[in-house]
């Protein structure tokens, strides 16, 4: 598997993504706390459009030369991938003016973060088409879109509130685990779903080089047993973190339980890749 650079493209676009759209909604709760906005949003606005220019850097190495991605964007409304490189570029733009909005005049606003998130949002639609059209029969399910888009509610929520957390009061602190574990549920719900797609039409899927996705797959069955096992205990251990009556919550707790998302994805997104491989 030679799709690194893909890899994690997108896995840092979803994840950036996400995390705006749980700084969106939250806005005004995080606005109402004793830090106050800038405060509590700079970290997580810093690192959330770090982490999707990284994602756009690693796609110039697929890409082979930077100055590829302008013929590609050349080809937009006729081709995905073109469609996918200019959204990709709006919603870094955007990440960056909001950033540059909250330091400049050290404050944010929610209606920029949800007008970043909804690109963020399409950008993720058509990076997945730019897959399901292709020739690979495998990614041509619904199960490609799943994924995308699991990986938003998966990581983002969960990233965001381990950048912000330590600022927060125990109270309010607690309060935004619980919803980022129901953001993280969701995601995780829609990516095994997905799975479930794919597994009632695997059998059928002929791959480009002859074969099934069944027998693609087979030699990497442990590594899929190993993602999923990563994710549930991760997702239980996030979940208790959320409803126990603990008041105040180790925070390496969260940072572990991150960790252990961001591997079960990469896993997940390197079998993913396999398929085209």
């Amino acid at each position: 598997m030679h799709e690194w650079a893909l890899l994690i493209f997108t896995v840092c676009i979803p994840v950036a993504v996400g995390g705006f759209l749980f700084l969106g909604i939250f806005h005004k709760k995080i606005s109402e706390s004793e830090h106050g906005n800038y405060k509590m949003m700079k970290l997580p606005l810093l690192v959330l459009t770090s982490l999707s220019i990284l994602g756009l850097l690693a796609s110039f190495f697929h890409l082979g030369k930077p100055s590829h991605a302008f013929y590609a964007i050349v080809g937009f409304g006729r081709s995905w991938m073109s469609n996918e490189i200019l959204f990709t570029g709006a919603f870094i733009a955007l990440a960056c003016v909001t950033l540059g909005l909250a330091i400049l005049k050290k404050k944010t606003k929610a209606v920029l973060l949800f007008l970043t998130a909804a690109v963020g949002l399409i950008d993720i639609y058509c990076m997945a088409t730019a897959y399901a059209v292709t020739r690979v029969n495998g990614w041509s399910l619904l199960n490609t879109y799943l994924v995308f888009y699991g990986t938003v509610f998966t990581l983002g929520p969960i990233l965001t509130v381990s950048l912000i957390g330590k600022q927060l009061n125990s109270e309010n602190f607690k309060d935004m685990i619980k919803w980022a574990f129901v953001f993280s549920l969701l995601g995780i719900g829609i990516q095994a779903l997905g799975t479930a797609v794919f597994s009632a039409s695997s059998p059928a899927i002929e791959l480009v080089q002859g074969t099934t996705a069944v027998e693609k797959l087979g030699a990497y069955n442990s590594m899929i047993t190993t993602r999923w096992v990563i994710e549930v205990m991760g997702l239980a251990v996030f979940g208790f973190l959320a409803m126990s009556s603990i008041k105040k919550i180790n925070f390496s707790y969260i940072t572990a339980v991150l960790a252990a998302l961001v591997v079960a994805e990469g896993i997940s997104r390197y079998l993913f890749y396999v398929l085209g491989a």
